[in-house]
């Protein structure tokens, strides 16, 4: 005998009418109070409201209604509104961040692989730490002077001739800078009598720079020991051309 099921009754007709498995069950009048089942009904859609424990795949949620949830996994996520998280872990975008009202880190520091931007200032409350890169070799060998690996150079083998130190960057000073802006690049060296730098050269360029001495001259000889702190404040003045405020000092 076929599986049957009894359905709520007809107002209209005041009876129960009850249906085999697999038949086709319509509801489309408005007599229809209440369905209860014990087991699983199944639909393809609902117009109307559904109310209590329903469970399933959620699809096209729309409206605005309050949803409250433990865990919510996506692959992506939209939000028009103020997110609000106090216990945020980790943060990973690969995109851009913008805090609009500040951004406040309160352990463990920050870490910048790239360029940071400072446009009102920057207040530090404690010691400022620059990296030295420290060259075993003499600048006469190695001229080039990388501004990637860092603004302080220093070269602890003792000179044996002059040099022309030539600073640049992977994409260019000149790319990097715009007009009106400056960078301060130091160059530490042992002259041993011999080493000292009357030029100097910006992107592998000696043309379009202008440098002014500290004293009126540069450099025409070389102390006997020590170390020499050459400093060239560099201010970009126009496309590929720069100021360049130079001074050499040597503490023996």
């Amino acid at each position: 005998m076929a599986d049957r099921f009894p359905l709520i009754a007809n107002s209209s007709t005041n009876q129960i009418q009850e249906l085999a498995s697999g038949d086709r069950l319509d509801l489309t009048g408005t007599d229809v109070v209440n369905l209860k089942a014990a087991g699983v009904v199944t639909a393809t859609t609902f117009v109307g409201a559904v109310t209590g424990n329903v469970t399933g795949n959620a699809t096209g949620l729309s409206g605005t209604p309050d949803i409250t949830v433990r865990n919510v996994t996506g692959v992506a996520a939209t939000f028009t509104g103020v997110l609000t998280y106090e216990d945020v872990t980790n943060v990973d975008s690969v995109g851009l961040v913008t805090a609009r009202s500040g951004l406040r880190v309160l352990g463990a520091g920050v870490t910048v692989a790239g360029i940071a931007t400072f446009h009102n200032g920057a207040d530090f409350n404690d010691i400022l730490i620059e990296n030295v890169n420290i060259v075993a070799n003499k600048l006469s060998a190695v001229p080039n002077i990388n501004l990637d690996n860092g603004m302080a150079h220093y070269y602890t083998t003792n000179e044996t001739t002059t040099a022309n130190p030539n600073v640049f960057s992977t994409v260019g000073i000149n790319t990097e800078l715009a007009t009106g802006e400056t960078i301060a690049v130091s160059v530490l060296s042992k002259p041993n009598g011999a080493g000292y730098f009357p030029r100097f050269s910006i992107d592998h360029k000696l043309t379009g720079i202008t440098t002014y001495w500290n004293g009126g001259s540069a450099p025409s000889s070389a102390e006997s020991s020590g170390v020499d702190l050459n400093s060239y404040q560099i201010i970009k003045t126009g496309d590929g051309t720069f100021d360049v405020l130079a001074n050499t000092s040597n503490f023996a």
